[in-house]
């Protein structure tokens, strides 16, 4: 049998969490980690930039509701794979983010590749250690998963230095306590006396919604989403990793909960009483003002930090907000409710008169509208194709038109929104659901940061389509600029046949320009069973959030 060593000790606790597949760049310090690895049967998927295996740790964490690990060497691996690391804070996605190091003796003396990364990781993490002690892993990774996963879910970092990780250890060492012996694995359920404050407040509600945003992911589910709906008939707006909780296509769910992307949203200023399930009173909602200021906001979350942040609270319920969804629902099951059919049909024809007026765009144009796309692909999509939305206006009508249909299938970048990642995230939607399709709409601008991960695809089978729209220019900043300035600077790129780097590194691809043929050729690249890309050139204009912003900044 072969030796034991630290880095066995390391990897059986990741093991006990449920990891079975790391994202990473092999690099030196790592070395032994990724030999123990290879022993205890755990699968690499490694990528060709540091970046990218970040963003498809994020999206994996996402899409499978746990937590994802992501290891890189130390100095340069860790450097390049921090770029991702911000992003994934700002989303809250629950990854572990660990890194070799050289020797701990020789910390400070101007080691191996040395930088300070436990500090620079510390901003953009719930927590980020050095792991000075071999008898001591079992302890930090269970403090990392126990961070990870606790209140709002979010990114933590553990850097090993080397030294650790070739340590002989003995069977004794190994992990003696299971993950539901050292953190908390029940549900928290809020007050019940709130419980049933919250109850009759959305009882004798005229005009309610239900908002339920990121942490919703990892703590909902789908069901509870539908029966909390259908008992209390109140409609529900999705937002962040929240979106396909309630199938877009529920009669009482409504879309996008942000005005900017769905105009049915911007009735918030009209709701009387607001059930907030982990939405942050944040900049998209100008810190709670949007809403009316005598309505009655209702604000359930994980973290104690957020309940009145930014505004004021009717209730405030601290919990998990799965439980807490079921406790509102047997409540609501007890009484009586108002007949808020009118309101509810009012939502209704908002959202036509939306979806109306955006069909309206697809005229069959030369360069073809965005809208020409999605309209004319959309019966490719069923209820399991992952949706991937990466880049600026190109996307936003499709953010706008394409409907959320389960959980974690409809994947935007994060409130940081990190151009490129797109790529990525298709790729971890594969890996997880090999048999679902998986489209990645992408500008040519995003698309540039990540190329070479069509050789990922092909060497992991990962078989992606990716419709690119295609208009020469950073698309979203151009608009800014000439509505702002009356000129652009620095946003213009050049036209470029990407279909045929594609081709190159193996993929299967096309280029169009008749919208006619957008459809036959998608289907033509999700046939191919290849790694595919449609390039698409399409015309520059102002998406609806764009709009949104340039109004928001003028002051309109």
């Amino acid at each position: 049998m072969a030796k034991l060593t630290g880095g066995h000790l390391f990897i059986r606790c990741l093991k006990q969490e449920g990891i079975k597949k790391i994202f990473t760049i092999v690099g030196d310090t790592i070395l032994p980690l990724v030999d123990a690895a290879a022993d205890e049967g755990i699968e690499f998927i490694d990528t060709r930039h540091e970046g990218a295996a970040m963003h498809m740790a994020d999206a994996y964490a996402r899409i499978t509701g746990q937590p994802s690990v992501a290891m890189f060497t130390g100095g340069p691996g860790y450097a390049n794979a921090i770029s991702g690391l911000p992003a994934i804070f700002t989303s809250e996605s629950p990854v572990i983010f660990v890194a070799g190091a050289a020797e701990l003796p020789e910390k400070g003396m101007t080691t191996f590749q040395e930088i300070d990364q436990v500090a620079m990781a510390a901003p953009v993490t719930k927590g980020s250690w050095m792991i000075h002690d071999r008898r001591r892993i079992p302890e930090f990774v269970a403090t990392a998963f126990r961070t990870a996963m606790s209140g709002r879910p979010g990114p933590v970092h553990l850097t090993l230095p080397i030294d650790i990780q070739e340590q002989e250890i003995s069977e004794d060492e190994l992990p003696q306590y299971l993950p539901h012996e050292y953190r908390a694995m029940g549900r928290a359920q809020a007050d019940p006396s709130l419980i049933d404050e919250a109850a009759s407040l959305l009882s004798q509600a005229q005009k309610p919604v239900i908002i339920v945003g990121n942490p919703g992911r990892y703590s909902i589910t789908a069901e509870q989403m539908e029966k909390l709906a259908e008992t209390t008939g109140i409609p529900v707006f999705t937002v962040e990793q929240a979106r396909g909780l309630l199938d877009d296509e529920h009669p009482l769910c409504f879309g996008y909960a942000d005005g900017a992307l769905n105009p049915t949203a911007r009735r918030f200023r009209e709701s009387d009483v607001v059930l907030l399930l982990g939405k942050r009173l944040d900049h998209r909602y100008r810190y709670g003002q949007i809403f009316n200021t005598s309505a009655k906001l209702i604000q359930a979350d994980p973290s104690p930090a957020e309940i009145g942040r930014n505004r004021g609270v009717a209730v405030g319920l601290l919990g998990d907000l799965g439980a807490i969804v079921d406790q509102i629902t047997a409540a609501a099951a007890k009484g009586s409710k108002q007949d808020i059919s009118s309101w509810v049909d009012q939502l209704g024809q908002d959202q036509k008169a939306w979806n109306d007026a955006l069909r309206s765009k697809a005229t069959g144009e030369q360069p073809m509208h965005p809208l020409d796309i999605f309209t004319r692909i959309e019966h490719l999509i069923d209820r399991d194709t992952f949706i991937v939305m990466d880049g600026g206006d190109y996307v936003q009508w499709g953010r706008s038109y394409l409907k959320a249909r389960m959980p974690g299938r409809f994947i935007r970048l994060g409130p940081l929104s990190h151009l490129g990642a797109g790529i990525p995230y298709g790729m971890a939607a594969k890996l997880a659901y090999p048999d679902s399709k998986v489209l990645v709409f992408i500008g040519d601008g995003a698309f540039g940061f990540y190329p070479m991960e069509y050789d990922t695809c092909i060497r992991h089978n990962l078989p992606i389509t990716t419709v690119m729209g295609n208009d020469a220019t950073w698309g979203i900043d151009k608009t800014f600029q000439l509505a702002y300035y009356d000129r652009a600077v620095g946003t213009d790129l050049r036209f470029i046949r990407y279909d045929k780097m594609v081709e190159a590194i193996g993929g299967y691809a096309e280029y169009v320009q008749i919208p006619e043929e957008v459809a036959p050729a998608v289907e033509r690249a999700l046939a191919s069973s290849l790694p595919s890309l449609v390039n698409v050139s399409v015309r520059s204009g102002a998406s609806p959030l764009a709009e949104a912003m340039i109004t928001r900044r003028r002051g309109s």
